[in-house]
């Protein structure tokens, strides 16, 4: 095989974004697409010339393609890469990859069962260059071991006429959820991708606290990491203007992002060994600052390249989709926990969350 030939599921503002693209990269060949709404479908075939289909399984069953790109709303996600690598069609699916951790783990079987299967999730975030280089300075362990993390992403500000432009927005059965759901997964990712998962949650969440809906517009929630280290992760679509800024600390400096920049202050010493070398009260260690501010490319065609390569050419993919389970966990522990008032461990019991979601579903009284 010389190009891959991709289908594209769900023709709404995000498959059509993606679709945009397709052109500009290398051995990739549109086929085909298709949408439950005959109007967003009748765009794509009118402009790209592909063949369309009412359902992802016709598209999946028609043998037009290799491979699917998935851009559904979220419930859809785990079925139809569910249904694509049962086929033996590899998926890249939009994130989040599900909406309860245990529809991602079903899905995760499905790829394991079927190594020889690209399974992907559109984290672009993570090629960005200057979270590459976060990244790599975690992990050559200039940073020391782990203490606390900040995350401020409260510059998610939405209005009500944005939840009022679809029936399905902001509602458990058409979302599962609110801002952790819907804005936050790439923030999620980033903090697995780099940290690991937490070990512990307990979380303050509110249900509609700034607009007309029944899921969460304002959360803050504290996280324990399994070596003790804390966190305190803060989001909201009601805050305005709203602040994006975060700090991860390990005990041989920290990094920092404010406004958009990213600083390492790295110790000469671990601040560990110097609390119990020193010999004066006030005393620290030597601090070296550093701007990060790699550049390069990035975004959702860089995923989409990556993930044709890694079906022609064996290369790794930047964001495996398996891996996406673990930012939904996190979402997950933080709504549970944020509505019973409770304290949730990860790995959580996913089958209780899965019951929780559904007994939110009725008693919403919401049908899609």
């Amino acid at each position: 095989m010389d190009e891959v030939r991709l289908g594209v599921i769900g023709c709404g503002g995000m498959g059509r974004s993606h679709m945009g693209q397709f052109a500009a990269i290398p051995r990739l060949k549109f086929t085909a697409a298709s949408d439950s709404f005959a109007a967003n479908l009748k765009l794509v075939t009118d402009e790209y010339g592909v063949q369309g289909f009412e359902t992802g399984e016709e598209l999946l069953d028609s043998g037009l393609v290799d491979a699917v790109l998935i851009a559904t709303p979220h419930y859809f996600h785990p079925q139809y890469s569910k249904a694509a690598l049962q086929r033996g069609i590899h998926a890249l699916t939009e994130k989040p990859v599900s909406v309860t951790a245990k529809a991602a783990a079903e899905v995760n079987a499905v790829a394991e069962a079927h190594p020889e299967l690209k399974y992907a999730v559109m984290f672009q975030q993570r090629t960005l260059p200057r979270w590459k280089r976060v990244k790599q300075i975690i992990e050559s362990g200039q940073l020391g071991e782990l203490q606390r993390m900040l995350w401020v992403g409260t510059n998610w500000f939405r209005t009500q006429a944005y939840y009022d432009s679809g029936s399905w927005r902001a509602t458990w059965a058409g979302e599962g959820g609110g801002v952790l759901l819907n804005q936050c997964p790439h923030d999620l990712d980033m903090l697995y991708w780099l940290l690991g998962s937490p070990s512990r949650i307990h979380a303050h969440v509110n249900l509609g606290k700034f607009h007309d809906i029944e899921v969460e517009d304002d959360v803050t929630a504290y996280w324990q990491y399994p070596n003790g280290a804390s966190g305190v992760f803060i989001a909201t679509t009601g805050e305005l203007p709203g602040s994006g800024h975060w700090e991860i600390c390990g005990d041989r400096g920290k990094l920092s992002m404010s406004e958009g920049k990213i600083e390492f202050i790295e110790l000469s010493i671990s601040s560990r060994t110097f609390i119990k070398q020193s010999q004066s009260g006030f005393a620290k260690p030597e601090q070296t600052r550093i701007l990060i501010d790699p550049q390069g490319e990035a975004g959702h065609k860089l995923m989409t390249n990556n993930f044709i390569n890694a079906i022609l050419d064996d290369e790794p993919l930047v964001a495996p989709a398996v891996q996406g389970v673990h930012s939904i966990e996190i979402a997950n522990a933080m709504i549970m926990s944020g509505i019973q008032q409770t304290t949730v461990d990860i790995p959580m019991d996913r089958d209780a969350y899965d019951t929780f979601l559904k007994d939110l579903i009725e008693k919403s009284g919401v049908k899609l």
